[in-house]
């Protein structure tokens, strides 16, 4: 009988487990015949091999067996440490004798087995029928040899097998580091692309290409650091593979944007609203341990496939287009692509058409007074950029906020709207009694650029404007880094020069009061969210109290945005708010009713 102990094992590793027996199977009796032997233990071991026994059972005491294990497991323990030079160690000692049980006085002897390359890979042990009979036979050596022949040839095969078997891990292992994105674990660009190009390639199953984009990472980034933006992204990254069915393909396209390709029932549309809603919200939940109020928003895009493209290229721009889209909303939005979004969003084409209407005069200032609440008077005009767009009508600025995503349209529009602006502001000024002041906004992509205040004193010099006149307004999402790089410096520069600043949208950013502190800020502009409910909210009234008085105590103006009401415009007056600017007051006019409205005041 012939038996392998961990034979699953072994066949596991050397994958030829038949030849390897057969070739025992004659070994073994061969053995029998040429020793006479009763019971064989063929006992294998190497550090890439676990151990492994067969065992021949001829006749007599089974508990030989046991004998036998103990004599060949300590030969091989014995020289399998020495590696190459066991053989060299053992030439005048590789036997080792033992006595078997029963009653009669039978020995057992074991000889240890070499490979070529002199490495100990086993031994064998035979117990002897009659007692008294000398172990050492002639024949013994004989059987080892065939043993050691047969062993080294299956070793080189196993070993082979084994180097080849390591080089597919290891292959496997740096392929898998090399479609992975370090930081998060998910599929890196390239990977996920090539994962999803393969998945397009079946039109019959519907899917969702999703892109996914985490709000004001940078300004993250900039309050908190590197690290604490590097765990936080690892956190969304974690819900964002949560948040989809197995199967789905997620990878990290870019420092702060996903994506993800998800297969979709045939119900499709509304399903993926809801799909897109719990992502949100389960991102939201992540993150909500960081204690960090700010986390946890972000935007989404998605196109259909087969339904919008069957081509990758095409599911990537109008996934981002829908992108776009859910930014221009006020961010924190899921938008799925329509032809509609496609219209409005489309970047190449949106800064073609948009570089023509400035060329072509429809892109225009438009001015809404902001008031001395207490006089009435108006004390200056916030610049308003309109496109009075042929086929569309007036159209807003937040309908074609994608511009100001764009740096060269961004810094196009901005001069475009100084020269138009100064044109109209100082015609239209001359009679009055007060003279105003002209507000405008400008982006973080002209704060960046250091030709910027130049080109600005170029402009007023040019309409004979002083800096005194004019207000340079800023999103407080502008001002979110260390006060010290070129942002900074712009303006401290304006504000050197006569300018006044003003923070814009004040409290619907991160960490406001640090910006008061730290920034170069003349004005603080209330957020309309604020006012809206001021009448009816005591917790709007709260806050905006508090930004009245603290903006008193550091001796910054206020303006109000968003006034309606009398309501609205008396309780601020009582809080002790300067400025106010709101439909109550005036909506925002064109050149031709500016003029009218400036003959009027």
């Amino acid at each position: 009988m012939i038996r392998i102990d961990n034979s699953e094992q072994i066949e596991k590793l050397t994958g030829n487990l038949p030849d390897l027996m057969n070739a025992l199977r004659s070994a073994a009796t061969l053995a029998e015949t040429v020793t006479g032997a009763c019971t064989i233990v063929l006992h294998l071991s190497s550090g890439m091999l676990p151990n492994v026994e067969v065992t021949d059972c001829v006749s007599g005491d089974p508990d030989d067996v046991a004998a036998l294990r103990q004599l060949t497991t300590g030969l091989t323990d014995h020289y399998a440490p020495m590696g190459r030079m066991a053989r060299h160690d053992a030439e005048a000692s590789h036997y080792r004798s033992c006595t078997l049980r029963g009653a009669q006085a039978r020995s057992g002897i074991g000889r240890a087995l070499f490979l070529q390359t002199g490495e100990c890979i086993g031994a064998i042990g035979i117990g002897l029928p009659e007692p008294g009979r000398d172990a050492r036979t002639p024949g013994l050596d004989q059987v080892a040899l065939n043993f050691e022949f047969l062993l080294d040839g299956w070793w080189a095969r196993f070993a082979l097998e084994q180097d080849l078997s390591d080089s597919r891990k290891r292959a496997l292992r740096l392929q898998r580091i090399s479609e992975t994105d370090p930081l998060t674990g998910l599929e890196n660009t390239s990977a996920f692309e090539g994962k999803v190009r393969e998945r397009l390639t079946d039109p019959d199953q519907p899917s969702a290409f999703i892109l996914i984009d985490i709000d004001h990472f940078k300004l993250v980034n900039d309050l908190y650091g590197h690290q604490f933006g590097d765990t936080y992204l690892k956190v969304v990254s974690k819900a964002i593979y949560d948040s989809f069915q197995s199967g789905s393909i997620v990878g990290r396209l870019g420092g702060d944007e996903f994506g993800v390709l998800t297969d979709l029932p045939k119900m499709g549309d509304s399903y993926l609203r809801s799909l897109l809603s719990r992502c949100r919200n389960t991102i939201l939940r992540a993150t909500a341990y960081m204690n960090k109020p700010e986390l946890g928003r972000v935007s989404i895009g998605a196109a259909l496939f087969p339904d919008q493209s069957l081509e990758y290229e095409h599911l990537y721009k109008r996934a981002d287009l829908a992108l776009y889209a859910s930014k221009a909303s006020g961010r924190g939005m899921a938008t799925v692509y329509s032809d509609e979004v496609g219209n409005r969003f489309d970047q190449s084409e949106l800064a073609k058409t948009f570089q023509a209407a400035c060329r072509a005069g429809q892109v225009v200032p438009y001015f809404q007074p902001i008031i001395d609440l207490a006089s009435g008077e108006t004390r200056a005009f916030e610049v308003l950029c309109r496109w009075e767009n042929p086929r569309h009508g007036v159209i807003t600025a937040e309908m074609f906020s994608a511009i100001f995503e764009d740096h060269n349209l961004a810094t196009l529009l901005t001069r475009h709207m100084i020269q138009s602006a100064l044109k109209h502001f100082t015609a239209g000024q001359r009679d009055l009694k007060v003279p105003a002041k002209m507000s405008l906004n400008v982006t973080y992509f002209d704060l960046m650029d250091r030709e910027f205040v130049f080109d600005f004193q170029a402009a007023l010099s040019d309409f004979n404007v002083e800096w005194s006149s004019i207000i340079i307004e800023v999103q407080e999402t502008v001002v979110m880094g260390e006060p010290n790089g070129q942002v900074f410096r712009s303006l401290e520069e304006l504000r050197r020069r006569g300018a006044q600043i003003a923070l814009d949208d004040f409290g619907t950013g991160y960490g406001a009061l640090r910006h008061l502190k730290n920034w170069p800020v003349d004005i603080v502009k209330i957020d309309r969210s604020f006012v809206r409910d001021l009448s009816t909210d005591f917790r709007d009234r709260a806050i905006v109290n508090s930004i009245i008085q603290l903006a008193k105590e550091l001796g910054f103006s206020v303006v109000a945005e968003g006034i309606e009401t009398r309501d609205q415009a008396t309780q601020l007056v009582e809080m002790g708010c300067e400025f106010g600017q709101g439909f109550i007051y005036g909506r925002p006019q064109g050149p031709t009713g500016f003029a009218t409205r400036l003959m009027i005041d």
